[in-house]
């Protein structure tokens, strides 16, 4: 797991809904690098889409991989 993608999940910890926008603003990344994350975390059930579109949202198993794995970026 990326810096990027740890930041994207952090954004969305613990239960946040937000917009690719409001990712981007929250984890101080750039648009690319905010999109090829929230890319890579959906292909891999970390995140999900939400209601209303174009929202996101930490998954179960996205929170369980935060917490093993952001020790290692702290």
């Amino acid at each position: 797991m990326t810096a990027a993608e740890i930041a994207v999940l952090t954004a969305l910890h613990p239960d946040r809904t937000l917009t690719t926008i409001q990712v981007q603003q929250a984890s101080a990344l750039t648009s690319w690098r905010t999109r090829n994350a929230l890319a890579q975390l959906r292909s891999r059930g970390l995140i999900i889409s939400s209601n209303p579109r174009g929202r996101w949202r930490i998954s179960s198993r996205g929170r369980a991989a935060l917490a093993t794995k952001a020790k290692r970026f702290a």
